[in-house]
Parts: C-alpha cells; structure tokens; sequence
C-alpha cells in the first residue's frame, strides 16, 4: 500500500485549510492534529509521506518537531514553510540537507508539483 499521508502543522486554521485543499489536489490525503504534543506522538508512531511544517511562531517547538520527523521518519520529505531567511541565517537545519524550506505559503502549491 502507498504511504500518501501528509501530516499538516499549522497554528492558523486559514493556513492549515489552505494546505490541506493543495495537498488533496494532489491525490494526497491530509492529516492534523490539534496540537503540536499530538503531532509528535503521530510522528514517533505514524508513518507519513511528507511533513508540512508552518513556521509561523513558536518557532523552537516547530524545529524540534522538524527534528523529530527527520530521525523517526527518515523517508519523508519534509517542507517548512515561512522563516526561510531565518533558517538561512541561523543554520538552524542545517543538518537537514533534504528538508524544503519555502518562504510563503503561496510557493506551497507549486513545490508539490515536484512531488
């Protein structure tokens, strides 16, 4: 069976409807939870396709979620969304050389045609 499973984090619900309509157009199904406590727990347990991650703040919880999903799934692609030239500056994921990082979720749509 095909792991097409696209776990969405996002604080903002407009943000998170707009994600998951792009991931459905797709032929991907999308996947939330209402907390970044129960994500983790999916993470460490579910296995997912690719992990958009919304950077919108906090940011130190969203990077270690980020981190968590490149060592529990490491065939997943992960895309980060806002904070590209924080990233950037800081080096934050730096270690995570497969990790997308898209400054606007506008870019959102396009970065799945590549998937």
């Amino acid at each position: 069976m095909e792991n097409n499973r696209v776990l969405i984090i996002s604080d903002s619900p407009d943000r998170r409807n707009f994600l998951e309509h792009h991931v459905k157009c797709h032929g991907l199904a999308p996947i939330r939870y209402p907390n970044i406590m129960s994500a983790v727990k999916a993470i460490r347990s579910d296995p997912f396709f690719m992990v958009v991650v919304d950077l919108s703040l906090p940011i130190e919880p969203k990077l270690t979620l980020v981190k968590e999903t490149y060592y529990y799934q490491p065939d997943a692609q992960v895309v980060t969304i806002e904070k590209e030239e924080y990233l950037k500056d800081t080096g934050a994921l730096s270690s995570f050389s497969s990790v997308v990082s898209i400054g606007s979720i506008e870019s959102f749509p396009d970065k799945l045609e590549a998937y």
